[in-house]
Formats: C-alpha cells, structure tokens, sequence
C-alpha cells in the first residue's frame, strides 16, 4: 500500500503451538490523505481475546476522518471497542476477562498520530536511531519505572508478561501522542510476539539493512521464529520514501 512517498505493509502470522491466531492487523486508507495502521493482540489464556482484538480494529477500521483531532479519534475508536466487549461479556459470562491490546496510528500530513494501550509497541526508526515510542502497560513496567527492578531482570521474570492496562479491563488509560513524519522515517507496530524474542539492537539493524517493506516484515518475523518464539506475531510497518530522480 502506498500513501504518496510512504509505502506501508503489515503480516500476522500465528504462533506455533497456537490453535488460532489472537492477534489482528489493520492497514488501510481512511481517505486519501491518511493511512491508519493498527496491531491488537487478544490477551493469552483468557477466553475471546481474539474477539476483543478483532472488536477493536473493527471500530478503528471505522473512524471518519473529518476535521477532529486525529489522537482523540483513535481514544474514542478505542474507548467504543472497550464499550462492546464489556457489553459481550454481560451476554456471555462465560467470556468474563476477555480483552486486547490496542496500538495504534494515524499518518498523514506529514504527522503521525497514535493512541495505545497494552505491551503492544510502536517504534521509530530516524537517521538510523530506533526509539519505542510506547510504554508497555505492565506490572513490570511498573517496578522499572521505580527503579525497584532492572531491565536486565526483567526479561526473564515469571510476570513479564502480566498487563497491567488493555482493552476490557476496567478503568483503562490509553496513551495518546504525536509526532513528525519525515523522510526516510520508518514507523514499526508490533505485538509482543515480536519484541519478547527479537531485541531492539536486532530489530533496528534489520530496519537499517534496506530491504523493500514486505521482506523487512518477514525478515523481522523469520528472525522471532528462529529465536523459539511461539506466540502470534503480527508486525505492520510504514516507510517513507525519498523519491529516487
């Protein structure tokens, strides 16, 4: 897909011992001068996480551009998807801690506006530097913030994966954000599948080995299943590209 100068592409691809993928992609034109791309990731070991998921890029796919803050569109997107799986679960008690993650963004008109929620990421890629632009929402995340563990520590600990935020949980806080978006920018939304097995280092040094968007994208996902990583992995990337005269 292409948006001017910006060529765009996403892949999801289910984990290895999962019977069905949790995750969900979107990657599409809201009007001609925006393209919203979007990863959820239904949470593991909770029934109808990928209800959640798909619930929440449903109401994304949805937005009517107009002349409203681009940021706020994506909260209220976002907050209408929590609205429904709670609505789901009151029908379906069965269902009872379903939700997702939400990661999120807007581009076009030389910005890029994003909303997120959950340990899933965006990062950027500018004059070779890469920069996660989203904090996970997670108990860890908690303690690094206050110094009470270290990101060493981190990696391996039995909680690591525990949120502390998502879609459907109650009282959620969803991150919202802007930036620039400039030439030979890459923008990268990924779930954990990704970033639980391929390091920022990795991930950086794949963005910077210059391959067209879909083999970058397969590139980064052949890399997570090499590591041993089993979880669904879906990964959507963005890159603008300076016009060769």
């Amino acid at each position: 897909m292409t948006l001017g100068k910006i060529i765009a592409d996403g892949k999801s691809c289910r984990g290895k011992k999962r019977n069905k993928n949790d995750d969900r992609l979107l990657l599409t034109k809201l009007d001609e001068n925006n393209l919203i791309i979007a990863v959820s990731d239904g949470m593991g070991g909770h029934p109808g996480g990928d209800i959640a998921a798909k619930d929440i890029i449903d109401c994304l796919a949805s937005i009517n551009i107009g002349s409203a803050d681009r940021a706020d569109l994506l909260r209220a997107a976002i907050k209408h998807a929590e609205v429904n799986i709670r609505k789901i679960v009151k029908k379906s008690p069965d269902l009872e801690g379903m939700g997702a993650t939400a990661t999120t963004a807007i581009i076009g008109g030389g910005m890029v506006y994003w909303a997120h929620i959950g340990d899933s990421r965006i990062y950027l890629m500018r004059t070779g530097i890469l920069r996660q632009i989203t904090r996970d929402h997670t108990f860890l995340q908690d303690l690094i913030d206050a110094g009470d563990i270290s990101h060493e520590a981190a990696i391996n600990h039995p909680m690591r994966h525990v949120l502390d935020q998502c879609v459907g949980c109650m009282d959620a806080g969803i991150d919202v954000g802007q930036f620039e978006f400039r030439e030979n920018d890459i923008l990268l939304a990924c779930t954990d599948g990704l970033t639980r097995s391929v390091a920022d280092d990795e991930i950086a040094a794949i963005l910077l080995a210059g391959t067209a968007v879909p083999d970058t994208i397969n590139s980064l996902i052949e890399t997570s299943l090499q590591a041993g990583n089993l979880d669904d992995i879906t990964v959507a990337m963005a890159f603008w590209k300076t016009r060769q005269e």
